[in-house]
């Protein structure tokens, strides 16, 4: 619009407003302050006259943008900056569909490529066009204003007018600097655009300068490959877009020749493309197999994934390894149909993953046969993840590294069914603490599936510490043969002090320092109190005894009582003893309960004073033990 025009529309304007110059308002005179505004002027309101909208040229309606004065501002700022955001995403939506089309015609009608291709090429190309769109930026903005180009107010023809700008700087673009024609194709096929400059050719622009490529194209075009997965095939086997006219066929019928139907073959070489490029026969022997424990050699083809690659050659490591745990032809069939991710999850990777956890926990082939026989309904690497999650679970509630093997071997296919909420989110939700948690699970494994994710928990009953220690301990004592009632029982109830659950873990500790089971329940009940020692304290006395002492540990049987006695007084009493023996003015070879369970005046008088030296060495000897525990040493009497 020129000037004279712009200048003669303004003075028209003014005339059926006089009040604009005296005072700018924002909205009419007579409009409330609060109503919507028109930009400048007010052509669309009820009191503008016919005749300004008339001389609004090229305009179907007045042109409404929004504007700040609804929370103040300004009507001199700048509006481009309060654009709607979904405006700009329309705006960038058309660009690329102007791009789209021109890229097209350029390729179909310039290039002489076929409709289909160069459809396809302009479509999914986004980040190549958007690069055209880059450098194009500069002639595509809206035109100055009083500049040669006229303005438009309509959106409608501004859109138009911007389309055609776009496509003229396309065009303009395309025809001084030709595109490389590779880089669009390559995206298309499905080739990330990070690595295209990795695999366009050096000294080529144009894709109709290589046929070969362009031929075996077709050739997977036309077999039934979708051209956006071409790429896996050119990324992994790209010497199959160099083979001669008829070779890249003549290997799909070689496929197919398998008794691989064609969608099969599809899926294959996409998954796969290194089948085309390898015998097949030596490549998929894994076919073989199925076919031989009697499943049809196209039926593993329907599971494959374009966005995984399978080794098929390893593949048959897994009916092998079935074979060694002892399953037959018809059950290694039954188990490959119910979980055909055995085969595919990494090529029977996953598979050997999870078989070497469970070996690691302890099983043999018994268990894994048990556990394949009985695997959950699940992927394996949801199995995988399941477990790990209930080895984690298992862990934080105190259990231990044998006991953690222990319940993974008896119960590895439940705890990799369903995966098990974290630890603090259980103890939260049960209102419990570790100890009671990891009672409940080892009592009845089967509660563990009721704290599964999504599962819903509710507080367990507040329970009576010393009700459950009192359980505790009549559990324990019936285990290790303690008959209920028995005066045994009884005199063990008496000497009993702390938590119930603490005895069996003392118990443990004494059959594995070398005692038999049936003499330890003998020395528990002789002297139960034995057991209310910690086994850091235990294992002191058990130390010092086999190791310090000169007897052996078998005297313990005789006398269990020796642990009831502190470090210290066993120490000094055997050395004053030991070296007594050495003046030899003791009888060699005697009990430990002579020792230690008379009272100092009796050990002073039998002992100790039987030679002149005998109260000093004594003294020495208490001296040097308390010193070895920074602290004064005590008589039990």
């Amino acid at each position: 619009m020129n000037n004279h025009l712009r200048t003669a529309l303004m003075e028209a304007r003014l005339r059926w407003a006089p009040n604009v110059l005296s005072k700018p308002p924002r909205v009419p005179p007579w409009e409330p302050s609060s109503s919507w505004h028109v930009q400048k002027s007010y052509p669309a309101s009820r009191w503008a006259a016919p005749s300004v909208i008339r001389l609004r040229l090229y305009s179907a309606a007045p042109k409404r943008t929004r504007v700040k004065a609804l929370v103040g501002g300004d009507e001199d700022d700048d509006d481009d900056d309060e654009v709607d955001p979904q405006v700009k995403q329309m705006q960038k939506r058309r660009e690329f569909r102007t791009a789209q089309k021109t890229l097209m015609e350029y390729l179909h009608v310039t290039r002489g490529m076929s409709f289909s291709d160069a459809e396809h090429i302009s479509k999914h190309s986004v980040v190549f066009l958007s690069k055209l769109l880059e450098e194009v930026k500069d002639a595509v903005k809206e035109p100055p204003e009083g500049g040669t180009e006229l303005i438009f107010k309509s959106q409608v023809k501004q859109r138009e007018m911007r389309d055609q700008r776009v496509s003229k700087a396309l065009v303009r673009l395309f025809q001084f600097n030709p595109v490389n024609e590779f880089e669009p194709f390559l995206e298309s096929i499905g080739i990330r655009p990070s690595e295209c400059s990795s695999f366009l050719p050096r000294d080529l622009m144009f894709l109709t300068d290589d046929e070969t490529l362009l031929d075996n194209f077709r050739v997977l075009c036309n077999y039934g490959v979708g051209r956006s997965k071409v790429g896996n095939i050119y990324r992994d086997a790209i010497e199959v877009f160099s083979f001669g006219h008829g070779v890249l066929e003549s290997k799909l019928k070689a496929l197919e020749g398998l008794g691989i139907s064609t969608t099969s073959v599809i899926k294959l070489v996409v998954s796969t493309p290194v089948v085309l490029l390898r015998d097949p026969n030596v490549e998929l022997k894994i076919l073989e197999w199925l076919e031989d424990i009697g499943i049809q050699r196209d039926w593993i083809c329907q599971f494959l994934s374009a966005r995984q690659s399978y080794d098929w050659s390893k593949m048959v490591r897994v009916p092998q390894f079935f074979v060694s745990l002892g399953f037959a032809k018809q059950d290694i069939g039954r188990l490959v149909r119910k979980n055909p991710d055995f085969l595919l999850d990494g090529s029977g990777k996953m598979l050997f993953t999870v078989v070497i956890m469970m070996l690691k926990a302890g099983s043999g082939k018994k268990e894994l046969f048990e556990l394949f026989v009985d695997f959950p309904d699940v992927s394996l690497e949801k199995f995988t993840s399941n477990l790990q999650r209930g080895m984690v679970f298992l862990s934080e509630i105190g259990l231990n590294n044998e006991g953690i093997n222990k319940f993974i071997v008896s119960h590895g296919s439940m705890l990799g069914s369903a995966p098990v909420k974290k630890p603090n989110s259980i103890l939260t939700h049960l209102n419990a603490g570790k100890k009671r948690v990891r009672r409940i699970i080892m009592e009845d494994p089967e509660l563990l599936m009721n704290y599964t994710l999504g599962s819903k928990l509710s507080k367990l009953p507040k329970c009576d510490p010393f009700e459950d220690s009192f359980s505790e301990k009549i559990k324990f004592l019936k285990s290790i043969g303690f008959v209920q009632g028995s005066e045994d029982m009884k005199k063990a109830f008496k000497a009993f002090r702390g938590k119930g659950d603490e005895l069996q873990d003392r118990y443990n500790f004494l059959v594995s320092a070398g005692l038999d089971p049936k003499d330890v329940v003998n020395m528990i009940k002789v002297a139960p109190q034995i057991l209310n020692q910690k086994i850091d304290v235990l294992k002191s006395k058990l130390s010092f005894l086999v190791n310090g002492s000169g007897y052996p540990l078998s005297d313990l049987v005789v006398f269990p009582a020796f642990l009831s006695f502190t470090i210290e007084r066993a120490k000094v009493r055997i050395f004053m003893y030991n070296w007594l023996l050495e003046k030899g003015v003791v009888t060699p070879q005697l009990a430990l309960s002579t020792i230690l369970a008379c009272s100092d005046k009796c050990f002073m008088r039998y002992f100790v004073k039987k030679h002149p030296m005998g109260p000093e060495v004594w003294e020495n000897y208490k001296r040097e033990v308390a010193a070895a525990k920074n602290k004064p040493c005590t008589s039990d009497d």
